[in-house]
């Protein structure tokens, strides 16, 4: 469960501060839902009201740590959202989604580096990203 801290609106895509209820981590993340659908996107969010939240990981596994790279634990392999096969992980007790194919190396192994370059808003409560349909 995430709380909406703020929305910052831009020509192309807007970024929300999102702040994880359980571990009062704060993700900025990029919204560009309003782009690629009129009905199913995630204006309906207001800030100070708390919804259930999907961000996913832009970005590549690494063998090498950097400023950006993290530590992740696969939590669950084979995740469907929407009509995209994604990979559950965790990184210091935050759950995020990363495509699958990005990270079939390591499935196995269930621990793995990643170097993201950005968090995008998949899903909030009901509503799924139209860009994983």
């Amino acid at each position: 469960m995430y709380k909406l801290l703020s929305i910052n609106e831009s020509n192309v895509t807007r970024t929300v501060d999102l702040e994880n209820i359980s571990t009062k981590t704060i993700d900025t993340c990029f919204d560009d839902s309003a782009l690629v659908s009129i009905d199913n996107n995630f204006d309906f969010m207001e800030i100070g009201k708390e919804y259930e939240c999907k961000i996913k990981l832009f970005g590549e596994p690494t063998a090498t740590r950097s400023e950006r790279s993290v530590d992740c634990t696969i939590m669950e392999d084979n995740v469907m959202v929407g009509n995209t096969l994604l990979v559950k992980i965790c990184i210091d007790d935050n759950i995020y989604y990363i495509y699958q194919e990005k990270v079939v190396p390591y499935l196995s192994a269930r621990r793995f580096m990643f170097e993201f370059t950005r968090k995008d808003l998949i899903q909030v409560n009901d509503i799924i990203h139209e860009d994983l349909q």
